[in-house]
Parts: structure tokens; C-alpha cells; sequence
């Protein structure tokens, strides 16, 4: 009995906090004046209760009552996600609330275990419905299909949600090539009727290259919403292709949980701004609005382990353009992968991701892996679509490389069925094994 009205009291606490969420999106100044108060609260508290910010903050020499409005925050340092991992117990209030405890994929290195109390929950699954709503998903009713992550991911039996609506959620598993499985897909798909198809990218684009081969069953959601890792514009065309529906890409991490979204009309990213700052830096500065530089993020609300101008290691840039919908939250232009994700030459010239990536764009390889060897040579693993000429693809591939990077290293191509994900299920498209001297 007691844990079922505390659900009840957690679903009204979210339900009214999406309310004021939803209303003031609309409102720029009430954003701001959200964001800073919910700042000014977060920096107070960190100055009495946090070991690692008293001692950081006195390092920098930096007066925490100087914080008032997210422009103050370039006087406070960077965290790292070695700080993180090494001092993890330095992050921790003596009152720490009760927790729920996450770990990070790992995708850049050791993963990190992070800690979130139920108010940042609450906040952070208010902003949820306020997406949700964005996209014309109901309240109540509608049937989420999530598809799994990997092939050895346990199977998970339906069931319901109540704190960021009332939905049926249903898993798939695309990477299983089973007649049981298929029938198992079949069934579901069959049975739902235009539900919200929810998965990371890598998943769902296994689940589309299997249905556009015929070995699953096609359906049509309602909506697509993709997150985990970077949406290749190839991708999307996929998905939107294969389930006729639009896909909608979210951006979130363990250490801040959703930090933007895609809604219906425009192409960038609509910033939870009220739950999350987001800047973007080069070399220690803020570069302006339409550059290209890493993500710097703020949790606003999480005080069991405070996480303030985090650098998570993104590339992206932000916009002032206003998004046809109307919302005043800020904006992500676009999110361009990793940092750190590059190749080197002899010469020590760093090649970063985002012209590597836009160099694999082609219609007929449907997934691909850079590998730069510990000789320096590059292996270009792909996989192509069904048809493909293997001798045309690699032939144009070589002339993109060959014109962005010449003739100083080798270049191997290596044509192949499939390329497993790492452990979490995301992509690791860029492997190096090389030390430049």
C-alpha cells in the first residue's frame, strides 16, 4: 500500500511540474529566471555541503555568491570525468538523500557510476512529458515499443508506466535471428496500433535494415525517437524511410539525463533549459553561436552528486534561430559526435570526426568502423546494402580520403557482414591503435 501511493505521489509531483514546464516554454525570460534561481540554489549548496566544489571553488578563488545567472558560470572550473571517477566520494553531501545509481556507457573510457535523487527525477521526467507532448504523444494510452540494445540483452516482459504518462511499454530484440523471435516481433507489432517506437539509433537501424530485407515484419509507429548516440542524416532517411514515420532524436546522458530534443518542425535541438545549461567551448572559452565546440553541461537539479560545467566529451553548436514552433527554449544546431573520435598522420595533423563521418555518407553502406592501426594505416570496415558494388564504393571512399588526408598513410578496405557494438550496444565508429610520436 505505501509503495503505491508513493507512486501516486510521485506521478501528481511530475504532472504538475510538466504543467509549469510546458507553460513556460513559451516564455524566454521565465526560462531564464527558472534556470538562474534553480542555479544560485544548486551553486549555495554545493559551497557548504559539497567537499569537492568547497575545495574547487577556493582553488579558483572564486566567491560562490558571484554566480547569480548562467553567464557568471565561466568563473567556476571544468569538471572532468576522471575527477568524477577518482573523487567519487567527494561528490556525495554528508545528507545524502536516497538514490537510484547508473553507470555511463563507457564509450570514451572507464565508465562512471552516477547517483540521482527523486526531485531531479521528477524534474527530469517532467521535461519528458513536455517532449512527448511536443510530438503529439497522449497522456494516456499510447503503446511504446522499445527495442533492446543488444543481442544478449535479457527479454523483458510488457508492462505499464505511470510517472511520465500512463503507457504499455513493449521490447524487442531486432539482433536475434530466430523463427521464435520473429514470430515473437510479429505478434507485438501486429497487436499495436501506431505505438511510439523508442530504441537507441544503433538498435533501430538493425531493426530497419531487417525489415526493409524481409526478415522482420514492417508497422508503422506513430513517432521514432532515437537517442544513445549521434543520428547520421543516412539514418534517419532509413528509419523515416522503412516505418513512414518521422523520427525525433533525443539527447540525453546518465550524468544529466535529457538535455534536448527534437520536436515535429524544426531540425535542431530544443534545450531542456530549465533542468540543464548547456555551453559550448573551444580551448577553454565559449565560441559563439553557430561554431563548432565541445559540450559543457550543468545539472540544475541533481543534489545527491552535483555535476556543474561537466565536460562530457560531444561536439556540437548551438543556434539562435527560433524553431517554427513557437518554443523559446535555446537551441542545438546540430550534435556532431565525440570528441577525441580522430585519426592522426605522421606529421602529427589531427583529422577530427566530423570530416571523417561526412567522407562514409553513401546510400548503399548501411553501417561502417574507421580502425587506425598502431602502424598508422587506416581500415575502413563496412557494410554494405544488399546490391551494393563493393568496387565502386571503395573506389569513391578512396578518392574522398586520398583529398582530405593524402598519401602519407595506407588505406585497407575491409568489406564485411556486420559490426558488433560495443557492450552498452552503441556504435564505436572510430578505433585507434595508433601513438603519434
Amino acid at each position: 500500500m505505501n509503495r503505491l501511493l508513493t507512486k501516486i505521489e510521485t506521478g501528481l509531483a511530475t504532472q504538475w511540474q510538466a504543467w509549469h514546464a510546458i507553460r513556460r516554454q513559451y516564455d524566454a525570460d521565465r526560462i531564464d529566471k527558472v534556470r538562474d534561481i534553480r542555479l544560485r540554489s544548486l551553486i549555495r549548496y554545493c559551497s557548504r555541503n559539497v567537499k569537492y566544489y568547497k575545495e574547487a571553488f577556493a582553488q579558483a578563488g572564486v566567491d560562490p555568491g558571484r554566480i547569480k545567472t548562467a553567464s557568471d558560470l565561466h568563473h567556476l572550473p571544468f569538471l572532468t570525468k576522471n575527477e568524477l571517477r577518482e573523487r567519487f566520494w567527494d561528490f556525495l553531501p554528508p545528507d545524502l538523500p536516497p538514490c537510484r545509481v547508473s553507470r555511463t556507457s563507457g564509450s570514451t573510457g572507464i565508465p562512471v557510476c552516477i547517483l540521482s535523487d527523486s526531485r531531479s527525477r521528477c524534474l527530469n521526467s517532467a521535461a519528458v512529458i513536455r517532449s512527448r507532448r511536443a510530438l503529439g504523444i497522449p497522456l494516456i494510452g499510447r503503446p511504446i515499443l522499445t527495442a533492446l540494445n543488444t543481442k544478449d540483452e535479457p527479454a523483458r516482459d510488457p508492462h505499464w508506466t505511470y510517472v511520465q504518462g500512463i503507457h504499455k511499454t513493449y521490447y524487442v530484440n531486432p539482433h536475434v535471428d530466430s523463427r521464435q523471435n520473429t514470430q515473437h516481433i510479429e505478434q507485438i507489432v501486429t497487436r499495436l496500433r501506431r505505438p511510439v517506437l523508442t530504441g537507441i539509433t544503433p538498435a533501430l537501424r538493425v531493426f530497419a535494415n531487417k525489415i526493409k530485407d524481409g526478415i522482420l515484419p514492417s508497422f508503422k509507429p506513430s513517432v521514432i525517437m532515437t537517442g544513445g548516440e549521434t543520428l547520421d542524416p543516412s539514418v534517419r532517411e532509413l528509419l523515416e524511410s522503412v516505418f513512414v514515420a518521422r523520427v525525433s532524436d533525443l539527447y540525453a546522458c546518465h550524468e544529466a539525463r535529457d538535455v534536448a530534443w527534437q520536436c515535429r518542425q524544426g531540425s535542431g535541438y530544443h534545450i531542456n533549459a530549465d533542468n540543464v545549461i548547456v555551453e559550448i567551448i573551444r580551448e577553454g572559452q565559449s565560441v559563439p553561436s553557430g561554431e563548432v565546440g565541445e559540450v559543457v553541461i550543468t545539472d540544475l537539479n541533481r543534489y545527491a552528486m552535483p555535476i556543474i560545467r561537466y565536460r562530457i566529451g560531444d561536439l556540437a553548436r548551438l543556434t539562435n534561430e527560433p524553431c517554427p514552433c513557437g518554443c523559446k527554449l535555446p537551441m542545438i544546431a546540430e550534435i556532431l559526435g565525440r570528441s577525441g573520435q580522430d585519426i592522426f598522420l605522421p606529421d602529427g595533423k589531427r583529422v577530427a570526426w566530423n570530416q571523417l563521418k561526412s567522407l562514409m555518407t553513401h546510400q548503399m553502406i548501411r553501417q561502417f568502423q574507421l580502425v587506425q592501426q598502431s602502424d598508422g594505416s587506416l581500415a575502413i570496415r563496412y557494410v554494405p546494402d544488399n546490391g551494393a558494388d563493393s568496387g565502386q564504393i571503395e573506389a569513391l571512399l578512396l578518392r574522398r580520403f586520398r583529398g582530405l588526408i593524402g598519401e602519407s598513410i595506407e588505406i585497407i578496405f575491409e568489406r564485411t557482414d556486420s559490426i558488433p557494438p560495443a557492450p552498452s550496444g552503441k556504435s564505436k565508429l572510430v578505433v585507434s591503435h595508433y601513438k603519434p610520436t
